[in-house]
């Protein structure tokens, strides 16, 4: 009797596609087991508890998986969701929102879409941090704006990226003006050349000599820089 169960094992074996016995090993060859279909769930009836080698219930004792079927081949499974990713803001755009951080003395980042954007003071340059002048505009620029809702009405791009833009709190102040009619920020000519109101408040500002222009010889950042390069 043994025999002719091996041979009929054997036979079903060349018989029946590969695969369709994958789960029959050890005494699997003497016997039928519901694991046979492969697709056997723990908890069916009829498990096989005489099996030790069962893949699927060990000696009947239901296990706590079940192993899925490999997807069909040819299938390319389906992409994750996009995440929205805020957009950047074009020239002449406006953004709103609240200043979350202030850099130094001419740049600040305001929260747009969720998304803290670092944006630079259109028109002006302020004193480096480690140069004279520098952490007191960085803090006149903080009591100005940190935590106030600004509107950004973006005028460029630097090239790390940057935007520059003219920068207004709630109640119309223009944050490029404030600093340079205190005293803490130059205005740029190179990139602002047109601005006239810069230009009268810079003039106004040397005039009291207030903030770095108390200093008789002070140095533009632009110059400050180069020679920290030449360093």
């Amino acid at each position: 009797m043994r025999r002719r169960l091996l041979a009929l094992a054997v036979l079903l074996d060349l018989l029946l596609p590969p695969g369709a016995l994958v789960h029959q090993a050890g005494c699997h060859w003497l016997h039928s087991c519901p694991s046979d279909r492969g697709n056997y769930v723990c908890g069916d009836l009829g498990h096989c508890g005489e099996c030790l080698d069962n893949q699927f219930c060990q000696a009947g004792h239901p296990r706590q998986a079940v192993t899925l079927p490999p997807a069909p081949r040819g299938m390319t499974p389906m992409p994750a969701a996009d995440i929205p990713t805020p957009k950047t803001p074009t020239i002449d755009a406006s953004v709103t929102g609240k200043t979350v951080a202030i850099v130094d003395g001419d740049t600040l980042e305001v929260l747009h879409e969720g998304t803290p954007v670092r944006v630079r003071l259109y028109g002006i340059d302020a004193p480096e941090k480690h140069q004279a002048f520098g952490r007191r505009a960085k803090r006149y620029l903080r009591v100005l704006a940190l935590q106030h809702e600004v509107t950004v009405t973006v005028r460029d791009t630097d090239r790390d990226g940057c935007l520059v833009g003219e920068v207004r709190l709630a109640d119309g102040r223009n944050l490029s003006q404030e600093l340079v009619q205190a005293g803490l920020a130059w205005h740029d000519g190179q990139y602002a050349p047109h601005d006239t109101v810069l230009q009268q408040l810079q003039a106004e500002a040397q005039a009291a000599k207030r903030g770095l222009w108390s200093d008789p010889q002070p140095v533009p950042p632009w110059v400050f820089r180069r020679e920290e390069v030449v360093r």
